[in-house]
């Protein structure tokens, strides 16, 4: 049976127990309450919560819009039902405009209980949206991993906290904290592990913080620390307090884990009023520390200047990638035997604002540090598909390659996002080309043959790029779901003088059913040998230098027209 804690404002005891014998016959464990008075009333509501209220509208000392006006005071959304024998239709009307959800006339009960169980769904869809906007509005301005506040709480507060050392002319300090370790873990043990360390290390920092202290979770595994009331000096105590909580063993699943951590330090006023200012002082304190291995460093301007350099270069690579500053050149990759165009490389040029075009060698490294490698990643391979799946009385469509970072394949739902891209652009898998090193192999192997698998499994094309100038052996060859092989370019540059490597390298990548390309290829004598060791495609400057879309579809044109 269900529960119902039921409010009866009523003068008569019979009429009462009609209602009460109403609901019970429908399945109800009623629990009531006759009230007939306001101080009865009150009484009533202070002692405990109900589901809902039947009042009668007229009583000899206390009329039921009198109660519905008591009772909304003390609870705005309870479910308030009349039952009268007196209530006429204007009545009616009137009470339901005061607040009641429903009128029934006494000589018709029958009402009753469908008019009970619809208000007690109504109110509990009431609590349910209220408590659900609740949790949207907290979770606006908390991290709903480790329940700390998030980036844009940490701003506010630090506003208010700014406003308020001007105005009492106090010191405050903002510290900024990245974990040292906690990648490692993520690869190794996985994202869940990663997140239970997070939650970890949000309760040590909370526990060795004032109540007045603000600790914040930027993202990834970067925290930020307010300490209002609190100079340069202070903050380094504080700084030292936490590390050595850092260093502290930390056991998952029977392993004992140490952290560390890097944290920078800036001061108001000293290093600032301004929150974002304060906020970006304390990021290049932090990299410092991290640079030097100090653990912690405090602002300074002077020492400062490369690692705030590296934050400009930073913030310079997301307004780059939100302004879509970073495009494609492409090279043709073309068979030896019949000259035709296999596919086109895209290679990544920035035409940043000031420093004019840079080549991949230039940000690449970098954007691959600071995690921004993956939306760059994204980035390129839509902007290839939309270069080569754009309607044009040029050449057919041609497969085109995008080269991939190792950080992007440890992302489990990378393969996701490329098929979303293909899908969006129409695109069929088999007219793309994933180009990747033997860097994959060197952190998470596991994970990055996992996502190679499930791409070459949608009909993506995978090629291992600058076969031989890396750390592996042949041995690892056999590891990789790839179609392609790429030998590097150092080696096409010695065969004039030794092409034992290089024929080794094509015969053994056909034995294991893999088409060879060849990179570097500079002269009409290089091109010339590879084919005859049987390489199968190449390509260089020799046979087309990288160009934009637009130039490159000319070559095309030219190359199928024999000119």
């Amino acid at each position: 049976m269900t529960r119902l804690r039921l409010l009866l404002i009523e003068d008569s005891e019979d009429d009462a127990a009609l209602v009460e014998r109403e609901l019970s016959r429908a399945g109800y464990a009623v629990m009531s309450r006759r009230v007939d008075t306001p101080e009865t009333l009150i009484a009533a509501l202070a002692d405990g919560a109900w589901d809902i209220a039947v009042a009668d509208f007229t009583m000899p000392r206390f009329s039921g819009t009198a109660a519905l006006t008591l009772l909304r005071q003390h609870n705005s959304e309870m479910p308030f039902i009349f039952v009268s024998g007196t209530i006429g239709e204007d009545a009616a009307v009137d009470a339901m405009k005061t607040g009641a959800h429903d009128y029934i006339m006494k000589g018709n009960l029958k009402r009753l209980v469908p008019a009970v169980e619809r208000e007690l769904r109504e109110a509990a869809g009431r609590v349910s949206r209220r408590q659900a906007e609740a949790r949207l509005a907290y979770l606006a301005y908390h991290d709903p991993l480790t329940d700390l506040p998030n980036r844009l709480l940490l701003q506010d507060r630090l506003q208010q906290g700014l406003l308020n050392a001007h105005r009492a002319g106090d010191p405050l300090a903002l510290i900024v904290l990245d974990l040292d370790a906690f990648k490692a873990i993520n690869d190794s043990l996985g994202h869940q592990a990663g997140d239970r360390v997070l939650q970890e290390i949000a309760g040590r920092l909370r526990a060795h913080l004032r109540d007045i202290d603000t600790v914040a979770r930027l993202g990834g595994d970067e925290f930020a620390i307010l300490l209002p009331r609190t100079d340069s000096e202070g903050a380094t105590l504080v700084a030292r307090k936490l590390l050595a909580e850092l260093r502290e063993p930390l056991t998952l699943d029977g392993h004992a884990f140490v952290i560390g951590g890097s944290l920078g330090i800036a001061s108001c006023p000293h290093d600032g009023v301004k929150a974002d200012l304060l906020l970006q002082k304390a990021d290049v304190a932090m990299y410092v520390a991290k640079a030097g291995g100090f653990g912690y460093a405090v602002y300074a301007e002077d020492r400062d200047r490369p690692a705030h350099q590296r934050l400009g270069l930073m913030t310079e690579i997301i307004d780059g990638i939100a302004r879509r500053e970073f495009s494609l050149h492409y090279q043709p990759v073309v068979h030896l035997q019949s000259g035709a165009a296999v596919y086109l490389e895209g290679l990544a040029r920035w035409e940043h604002p000031a420093r004019g075009p840079m080549l991949p060698a230039e940000f690449v490294p970098f954007a691959e540090q600071i995690s921004l490698i993956d939306p760059l990643t994204i980035l390129l391979l839509e902007q290839a598909l939309a270069d080569w799946a754009r309607p044009s009385p040029a050449p057919p469509p041609i497969p085109v390659a995008v080269n991939l970072s190792p950080r992007s394949l440890r992302e489990s739902d990378f393969p996701d996002r490329v098929a979303a891209v293909l899908q969006a652009h129409r695109v069929p898998p088999g007219a793309l080309v994933l180009e990747i090193t033997e860097n994959v192999l060197l952190s998470d192997a596991s994970r990055a043959i996992s996502s190679l698998s499930r791409l070459r499994g949608m009909g993506v094309r995978l090629a291992l790029d600058d076969f031989g100038a890396g750390y592996s052996s042949l041995s690892y060859l056999r590891r990789l779901p790839v179609d392609l092989l790429k030998i590097d370019r150092s080696f096409v540059t010695g065969l004039a003088h030794d092409d034992a490597i290089v024929r080794s390298t094509i015969d053994l990548a056909h034995d294991l059913g893999l088409e060879v390309v060849a990179e570097g290829v500079e002269t009409p004598e290089a091109r010339d040998r590879l084919a005859a060791l049987g390489c199968d495609a190449a390509q260089g400057r020799f046979i087309a230098e990288p160009a934009p879309a637009a130039e490159i579809r000319r070559w095309l044109a030219r190359r199928q027209s024999g000119l």
